[in-house]
């Protein structure tokens, strides 16, 4: 009787982890410019001042023409289409990076492409990660989530580089070229690690702000 009783607990425990259910949103993916324009004066007589609308970094679906059709996740999880937003060229940005997982080793995936329309070689200085924050639903434990929410994972891939993550911003970033009228590959990651702990319940996961700030020189 005490035997079929623990099946019963064991059975009811497990359907709460398989139906576990992680809603995960990236608030936004947007390109910053450092400083660019500033007058120079030359043997005090003449002033040269840069025209910033000249220095052009886009966000592209298309490797090929700028294109701003909708991102869709590759991947496991249930993830929503991603919108690239062009309409200021000194800040695009994309939105809706949104997933929903379920059990360890689940993920999604969204490639995209930065593009340089300008007239200007463009270097990657920095990418900067905002912070993650991780809170349980209504009957969950807040003490366990915190404990999953180290295993929810997310990584920048881009072109000729190791994946960077874990919101640690990278600073001071050279020799990564974007030439005028060039496109590059970049995606962004979320990850439900294979050994990562396992909550009671629901959470939703949310990330700040992740910025891409290219500049016109390399050092």
């Amino acid at each position: 009787m005490n035997s079929k009783r623990t099946r019963k607990r064991y059975n009811k425990n497990t359907k709460i982890i398989i139906i576990m259910v992680l809603t995960i949103g990236v608030i936004g993916l947007s390109i910053g410019f450092s400083a660019f324009s500033k007058n120079l004066n030359i043997n005090s007589t003449a002033t040269v001042t840069p025209d910033s609308s000249d220095f052009k970094v886009l966000f592209s679906s298309s490797d090929t023409v700028v294109e701003t059709n909708p991102i869709r996740p590759l991947g496991v999880g249930h993830g929503t289409n991603a919108t690239i937003d062009n309409n200021d060229p000194l800040h695009p940005k994309i939105t809706g990076i949104k997933t929903t997982l379920t059990n360890p080793s689940e993920y999604d995936e969204w490639r995209f492409y930065v593009t340089n329309q300008g007239k200007y070689t463009a270097y990657l200085k920095k990418i900067e990660f905002g912070k993650k924050t991780c809170t349980a639903k209504q009957g969950t434990s807040q003490d366990l989530v915190n404990k999953a929410c180290e295993g929810i994972l997310l990584r920048i891939y881009y072109s000729g580089a190791k994946p960077y993550g874990e919101y640690i911003t990278q600073d001071n970033i050279t020799g990564h070229p974007l030439e005028k009228e060039t496109f590059e590959s970049f995606s962004i990651g979320i990850y439900y690690d294979t050994n990562a702990s396992v909550a009671d319940g629901d959470f939703d996961v949310t990330f700040g702000d992740i910025t891409l700030t290219y500049s016109t020189t390399d050092s």
